[in-house]
Parts: C-alpha cells; sequence; structure tokens
C-alpha cells in the first residue's frame, strides 16, 4: 500500500477562516514545481470556468460525458503556474476547479478535490506533514495511510 497522506476541511464551518485559502495556495506553490502535467476537472455547467480555461491556458478540453464534467489538461509551463497561483479564485472567493491533479511522468502525486476541501498527497515524508499541519486551517482532519 502506497504511504498517502489525506487531508479534510470542512469548508462550510463559520468559525474556520479558510475563505483565503492560503493552505491551498501554500500547497500548490510546494507541489506544482515538481509536476510536468496538470489536470483541472470542471463540471458542465460551470460555463464561466470552462470558458477561462479554454481562453487563458493551452491546454487540451476533453469531454467526460458520463461524469458531466470537462477534463482540461497538458503539460505544465511558467504560463499556467502563474494562471493557477493568480486566478483560482472566483469572484466569491472560492476556488474554481472542482478538482486539481498535478503529476510526474504519469504519476498523480497531488490531488484537490471538492473544490480544495480533499486533499491528497502521495508519499509525502513526515518532515513535510509536519510542515503542511502547520498552515492547515484548525478543522482539517489529516488521515495518514501507509
Amino acid at each position: 500500500m502506497k504511504n498517502n497522506l489525506f487531508i479534510n476541511i470542512n469548508l462550510t464551518e463559520s468559525n474556520v477562516d479558510f475563505q483565503s485559502y492560503n493552505y491551498w495556495f501554500s500547497l500548490i506553490d510546494y507541489f506544482i514545481t515538481s509536476a510536468n502535467f496538470i489536470e483541472f476537472h470542471v463540471w458542465n455547467e460551470e460555463v464561466e470556468t470552462i470558458e477561462e480555461l479554454s481562453l487563458k491556458t493551452n491546454l487540451e478540453k476533453i469531454d467526460l460525458h458520463p461524469m458531466k464534467m470537462v477534463c482540461f489538461q497538458g503539460d505544465i509551463n511558467k504560463k499556467i503556474i502563474n494562471f493557477i497561483l493568480q486566478e483560482s479564485l472566483s469572484q466569491n472567493g472560492e476556488i474554481k476547479w472542482f478538482s486539481l491533479f498535478l503529476k510526474y511522468n504519469g504519476n498523480c502525486f497531488f490531488e484537490s478535490s471538492h473544490w480544495g476541501s480533499e486533499i491528497n498527497i502521495e508519499n509525502p515524508s513526515e518532515k513535510e506533514i509536519i510542515m503542511f499541519k502547520k498552515f492547515m486551517p484548525k478543522n482539517a482532519i489529516f488521515h495518514h495511510f501507509k
């Protein structure tokens, strides 16, 4: 079994300051430079987000018909990195992407799902886990599977 860290953040709790999503940007900033491929999954009804990804990235668009989703995927470059770090929040201050996957040579090592409320990290070191716990919201629940 793989060494995985799963983190769940309850975004509906009003007593937790998650709205800035600093934890999410910290994780993306930490992991994106290790990736060479990215995937975004967006629900079909999120038309503005689909249009934005089509216009502002050079990623391939794939319809995921059975799931009623659209996937944008492709190689990571500086333009994509800047786009994610600067334009991932909607006008409401929420993460735009239902899911985001970072991969290296076909292996997915970082996944952000459910608009940043579920994070899966493959094979983190103990030192990394300690570091991640320091900047996650207070209500984050950690599951470490070895």
